[in-house]
């Protein structure tokens, strides 16, 4: 017995029949959606006292994270109570003051070294915990990443810090 070739083809067809007009539907259901509203704008002359509102200053600035990064390194005792590491990073933390004066961290990676993988990720937390508390204007709203250094010594601490690099703050610049 032979095959028949002429059974598949209708078969074939159907099918892209079928993805073509799924396709077709599909750009029907796009271009049919209607636009966004527009912003509704007062009617001039209506008996409106109130002017018309300014665009904030804050508008027109950019805000990011800056791409490079500010690098800093010191030395803490892994086993020191939460208290006594407060007073370790807040000493050491102000040894960069000019560094960090007046600006605001987007992001902060936090490299610890205390032995194994977890323990040197739980200091890092540990480390930002105590960023936040001691400088809170600076690291407190700051995204954190905490990583375990492996060829570090116990105790070591690398922190990338990613400053906002423009717009506006909640605090007030002079």
């Amino acid at each position: 017995m032979t095959a028949r070739r002429g059974s598949v083809a209708p078969l074939l067809l159907a099918g892209w029949l079928f993805a073509d007009l799924l396709l077709a539907l599909t750009i029907i259901m796009l271009g049919a959606q209607a636009p966004p509203p527009a912003p509704a704008k007062p009617l001039a002359g209506k008996g409106t006292t109130s002017p018309s509102p300014s665009p904030s200053p804050c508008a027109t600035r950019a805000a990011g994270v800056a791409a490079k990064p500010t690098k800093i390194s010191f030395r803490v005792h892994p086993g020191s109570s939460d208290r006594e590491l407060l007073g370790q990073v807040k000493r050491e933390l102000r040894k960069y003051k000019k560094r960090l004066a007046g600006r605001h961290a987007g992001m902060v990676l936090t490299f610890g070294a205390d032995g194994g993988a977890g323990n040197g990720v739980h200091l890092a937390t540990r480390v930002n915990a105590a960023a936040g508390k001691a400088f809170p204007r600076i690291f407190q709203t700051a995204a954190t990443r905490n990583f375990h250094d492996l060829a570090a010594p116990s105790g070591s601490i690398s922190m990338e810090i990613y400053f906002v690099s423009d717009g506006c703050s909640s605090i007030r610049e002079s």
